[in-house]
């Protein structure tokens, strides 16, 4: 193994540690946006009940989140398999995609707190919007000419996931838009999306892993 090839698996592992750290930081701030009701001892026993239920657009926004991001964490971890060398533009393309990423925590908070509000609904439908585009882009550039790819990978396989990867941003852009008619029916597209996924995840999980194994 030459030098250069040494530095690339090194870059690889090392943009996969970041991914990592990341994801479980952003994940973990996720839960801690949730505050506990403050009462006092005298208020507890008739409010707390009532506090805790109030705060279920809070745990549903937690909850919608949490599933997009350990889809956007699987997807980045099937890439990883496929992609076998590494260089300083998928470093800096991962680096923007885990800057918002990182982001994802305030906009979950803004659209548990203000889901009614429109400007919630975008801000929220845009930052996952653009996360799902990066991971998108990472993909095609790792496997355009077969770049960074080993250069038997079925072309077929590459498109269909490059299809794949652009359904989700698709879909919450189209969210966005309908916001300027109802922020309700948004709010069902972000909460419906990765349930799609996980449908449509079950279908291919076949193929997929067979394709995964045999790599």
């Amino acid at each position: 193994m030459s030098s250069r090839e040494l530095g690339d698996e090194i870059s690889k592992s090392r943009i996969e540690t970041l991914t990592d750290g990341v994801f479980a930081i952003v994940m973990t701030l996720l839960v801690l946006e949730i505050a506990v009701p403050q009462l006092s001892n005298s208020e507890v026993a008739a409010e707390l009940t009532k506090e805790l239920l109030e705060l279920w657009p809070v745990l549903l926004s937690y909850a919608t989140s949490f599933i997009i991001l350990g889809f956007f964490w699987i997807a980045h971890d099937d890439q990883f398999h496929y992609i076998k060398r590494a260089n300083r533009i998928l470093l800096w393309i991962t680096i923007f995609y885990l800057m918002f990423v990182a982001f994802v925590p305030f906009s979950t908070s803004l659209i548990g707190e203000y889901g009614d509000q429109q400007i919630s609904v975008i801000i929220y439908g845009i930052n996952i919007s653009i996360v799902g585009f990066w991971e998108y882009v990472l993909w095609r550039y790792a496997t355009k000419d077969h770049h960074l790819v080993d250069s038997d990978l079925d072309p077929t396989f590459i498109t269909i996931m490059s299809k794949r990867f652009l359904l989700g941003p698709t879909i919450y852009l189209i969210a966005v838009a309908i916001s300027f008619v109802s922020t309700q029916v948004s709010l069902v597209l972000f909460i419906a999306t990765p349930l799609y996924f996980l449908v449509s995840a079950r279908k291919d999980k076949s193929w997929f892993w067979f394709t995964k194994k045999n790599r």
